[in-house]
């Protein structure tokens, strides 16, 4: 029996969220009142909402982080609900940079990384070397502690508690669906555990179609961020933490009745177009939140309209 050294497994996850979350504050540091002042300013139209959503969430490299800073404008009663939709649909696209990141395999620059991070935080004082060393240090830390997963995974899946999961998966679509939804929310990072399902993927320990409905879940698990946000917060924000989580409902939803035909498109874009598995997943995980932008976009209005009547009758 493979012996699977879990201990290495929980260091390796703590430092790739400590390398997200400190990449996304160090980030977020370089000009914290632009990016609030950007959020507050662009709700002129919903599409440009949607763009800016967009660019905020790819700087910050977090939805949750672009999603829960809506949520603070709005109860402070600088943007309206209504508004907000737009920087949340874009928001979901942004954070596909996360896995399009682990996608392009730049592991073997994790310790490049860390050292010229950590050399330039302890002997620079300037302001902007400092801000581009927490970014380093912050990539480094978020592959390194991939990598240290990575090197531990390999033995979960000889396991055969594991294989039998993987069975179950793939026979039932919407377990490994409610899989991601329940790891995501427990973890509170969907970039981590995608990165895990695109490790898992890379090795051959888990199929094709059993990553896709989980990358799926992972989607649905990740709003429960933006409610925890929204906790003690005006009716407002509630409603746009509860907008978050019904557009990844509905591309979920959509994207489960078609997972068959999904799959096989998916399969027939890698046949003429060969990448890596990992950035096959990324590609898979942003036309998600793509094609569910472009359904929602049209009908945003009515979601709001029914989203107000819910809460005005207390649902």
């Amino acid at each position: 029996m493979n012996h699977v050294s879990w201990t290495s497994i929980l260091i390796g996850l703590a430092l790739f969220l400590f390398g997200i979350d400190y990449l996304s504050l160090s980030l977020q540091e370089l000009s914290p009142t632009r990016l609030k002042n950007l959020l507050a300013k662009c709700t002129s139209s919903t599409f440009k909402a949607i763009l800016i959503g967009c660019f905020i969430t790819c700087i910050i490299q977090s939805s949750s982080a672009t999603t829960a800073l809506t949520v603070s404008l709005i109860n402070a009663n600088l943007m309206t609900f209504s508004q907000s939709i737009g920087i949340i649909m874009g928001a979901n696209i942004g954070t596909t940079i996360t896995a399009f990141i682990v996608g392009f395999d730049l592991f073997q620059y994790a310790s490049f990384f860390l050292i010229i991070g950590a050399f330039c935080l302890l002997f620079s004082n300037h302001p902007k070397i400092k801000g581009l060393a927490q970014i380093l240090f912050g990539l480094g830390c978020l592959f390194y502690g991939l990598e240290l997963m990575s090197m531990h995974l390999e033995a979960i899946t000889k396991l055969p508690e594991f294989m039998k999961l993987v069975t179950l998966f793939t026979n039932h679509p919407i377990l490994a669906m409610l899989g991601g939804a329940i790891t995501t929310a427990l973890i509170q990072s969907s970039s981590a555990i995608i990165a895990i399902v695109q490790q898992m993927y890379h090795l051959k320990a888990i199929s094709l179609y059993v990553s896709i409905p989980y990358i799926f879940g992972c989607n649905i698990g990740t709003t429960i961020t933006a409610f925890l946000s929204a906790l003690k917060t005006n009716s407002s924000a509630k409603k746009a933490a509860f907008f978050h989580f019904l557009f990844n409902v509905i591309g979920t939803t959509f994207f489960m009745i078609f997972l068959t035909p999904f799959y096989h498109l998916f399969l027939t874009f890698h046949f003429y177009i060969p990448i890596s598995p990992r950035l096959q997943l990324a590609f898979i995980h942003g036309f998600f939140n793509i094609v569910t932008t472009l359904l929602i976009f049209p009908f945003y209005k009515h979601i709001i309209a029914l989203i107000e009547s819910c809460f005005k009758k207390n649902c």
